[in-house]
């Protein structure tokens, strides 16, 4: 029998010592190339769809180095690098499998700095054109000198129970039929996360929020979100906008087997800390709120 003490949510590799150590200390030009003539190194190959070959993990590195390729890291003495690839059509995602905590933290890595390297090409102080520092985690306007970093947006994820354990699921309109996950939004300017979470939760359902618990985060790079978890208790009826949400509403442990089970239902998939939460609720296990 789980006990209040027993409750807790798996959420790994997020919450221990990185494996991936980012290497602050060694990203001026010298370090990196010596990193790249580095007979260990291996290079991720990541196509524009975010897909990459799990069995395949990380090549030998081959040819120069040039600014289109960005350094990661070293992970267990090995350094890694990221790079753009045609397209990997048997290629996987992190939504899908289930990596090891040195793929998820690799993969994450390079998805997040690859995105921002692609989408940020001008300095947003002046438009000039920037020059990518620190194998690609800083960039420096060429005309102002304004320095730049990739960016992460905070965003809130939420599993609120109400006074008989049951969870709120909900549909966004633009997901497959069935599909319904914890609600979720991004952090506004100016507003702590705790704010954002009953904001969020008000707009989207109707609900109130009696009392909130945080769980972990994840970091989330599609294409540079940092999901921060919560499970939140609620009374309210709970009623979804109709816009961003479709549907939604209360769930038991034994509706949502049921639904999974003949096909009604699809939960998200299990590299997300949404998944996460909710098989922790499903086993009984997930901490409360109060």
């Amino acid at each position: 029998m789980i006990t209040e003490r027993d409750r807790s949510i798996d959420l790994s590799p997020w919450d221990s010592t990185p494996i991936l150590d980012h290497a602050g200390d060694q990203r001026d030009p010298d370090d990196i190339a010596r990193a790249w003539r580095d007979p260990r190194t291996r290079l991720l190959l990541i196509d524009r769809e975010s897909r990459f070959r799990d069995e395949e993990f990380g090549v030998p590195v081959d040819g120069d180095l040039d600014d289109r390729t960005a350094f990661l890291g070293v992970a267990e003495g090995v350094p890694w690098f990221a790079r753009r690839a045609e397209p990997l059509d048997d290629g996987v995602t992190i939504r899908d499998p289930a990596l090891s905590g040195l793929q998820y933290q690799v993969v994450s890595a390079g998805l997040a700095v690859l995105n921002w390297i692609e989408s940020a090409r001008y300095c947003s102080r002046c438009g000039g054109g920037l020059r990518r520092t620190k194998g690609g985690f800083a960039a420096v306007c060429l005309l102002c000198g304004r320095e730049h970093f990739p960016r992460t947006d905070p965003a809130v994820i939420v599993a609120v129970l109400d006074p008989d354990d049951r969870v709120f699921l909900a549909h966004q309109g633009t997901w497959a039929a069935g599909r319904a996950s914890i609600l979720a939004g991004f952090v506004e300017a100016g507003e702590s996360a705790e704010n954002a979470v009953h904001r969020e939760l008000a707009e989207e359902a109707s609900l109130v929020i009696d009392s909130l618990h945080f769980l972990g985060s994840q970091p989330w790079p599609f294409p540079r979100s940092l999901m921060l978890a919560y499970v939140a208790r609620s009374r309210s009826a709970g009623t979804v906008d109709g816009e961003e949400l479709e549907w939604g509403g209360w769930y038991s442990r034994q509706d949502v087997e049921t639904a999974v089970g003949n096909g009604e239902l699809s939960l998200p998939g299990p590299g997300s800390v949404a998944r996460r939460v909710l098989d922790a609720w499903r086993a009984g296990s997930l901490p409360l709120p109060e």
